[in-house]
């Protein structure tokens, strides 16, 4: 997960500071948050709109259906949530995955704060997963990687955050950059280590490192990867298969680009997950599908 596949020279320095802040390797902290919380109903919210054309990319939904497959696995009831502009690329995937969950759409440039508190009154929502979703810095200003703002582009869900804390319920922040939603928890690591973390070279002149604190951050090389190591390790944990494979990470990355989806590196409809190409990750899959396979059973909570 910690390997710098996209050779941006942050996986290798967030990593540490996520760790230093868990205590113990990333992957088994989320598990074992979820395992001990035993969710009933869990949101999962993803979307991260990426230039030219600010449409959705392909970092996030795959990683954000994998990881609701398992939790489905687990007898949770799942919910997914994204902008309204990009629901069509996150439901292209659920057919491929094999799994049935509504997809709650977004709205942008709208206060959530009372839509939060509805939301969490009517589904009970016990555990929240942000997965490479855009967050705002300290003075609200959501950015990308290259400090351009694109605000107008995202919903504003730090409000679900907030209103998950308010009720206890846990927080999972899954990302690569730390410009996502929770991240605020290792904002100083950000700051330092990730270009324009401190400076975004925008008008707000804040960084653009995100605000927000989650209970708990995975720091991976892309976000999709960071979902499948956590997946990975429920699986080993609960002794259960995993439900992933080469084959279907090819198809998923294929339905969510036929869907619209772009590589958020390059800005085009590639078969790539922040410019590392599906032979790749797909790899990545077979070396978790592997070490699921020879460890379940063995490892124990």
């Amino acid at each position: 997960m910690s390997i710098d596949l996209g050779f941006r020279g942050v996986v290798g320095k967030l990593y540490p500071a996520a760790r230093l802040q868990a205590g113990k390797p990333l992957t088994q902290a989320a598990a074992e948050i979820i395992i001990n919380v035993r969710p009933k109903h869990v949101l999962i919210v993803t979307g991260f709109r990426v230039l030219p054309t600010m449409v959705q990319e392909t970092d996030g939904p795959p990683g954000a259906l994998i990881l609701a497959r398992t939790l489905m696995d687990l007898g949770a009831e799942v919910l997914l949530a994204i902008e309204e502009e990009s629901y069509s690329i996150l439901r292209s995937g659920l057919d491929e995955v094999g799994i049935k969950c509504r997809i709650v759409p977004l709205p942008v440039n709208v206060d959530l704060t009372n839509y939060s508190r509805s939301f969490f009154d009517e589904y009970a929502i016990d555990l929240l997963i942000f997965v490479e979703k855009a967050g705002s810095n300290d003075v609200g200003v959501y950015h990308n990687m290259l400090g351009v703002d694109v605000t107008r582009y995202h919903a504003k869900v730090e409000a679900l955050l907030y209103e998950a804390q308010r009720r206890g319920c846990s927080v999972i922040a899954i990302g690569d950059g730390g410009n996502e939603v929770g991240f605020g928890l290792i904002r100083k690591a950000v700051e330092l280590f990730v270009p324009r973390g401190r400076s975004c070279g925008c008008p707000c002149r804040r960084g653009i490192a995100s605000s927000s604190k989650a209970d708990l951050v995975i720091v991976s090389s892309a976000s999709n990867i960071g979902c499948y190591a956590v997946s990975c390790a429920i699986s080993i944990l609960e002794g259960k298969p995993w439900p992933h494979n080469r084959d279907l990470e090819v198809r998923l990355l294929r339905a969510m680009i036929d869907a619209g989806a772009i590589d958020g590196m390059t800005g085009k409809g590639e078969m790539k997950v922040d410019g590392i190409p599906v032979e790749v990750t797909a790899s990545i899959v077979d070396l978790l599908g592997h070490i699921t396979k020879g460890s379940t059973g063995i490892l124990k909570p």
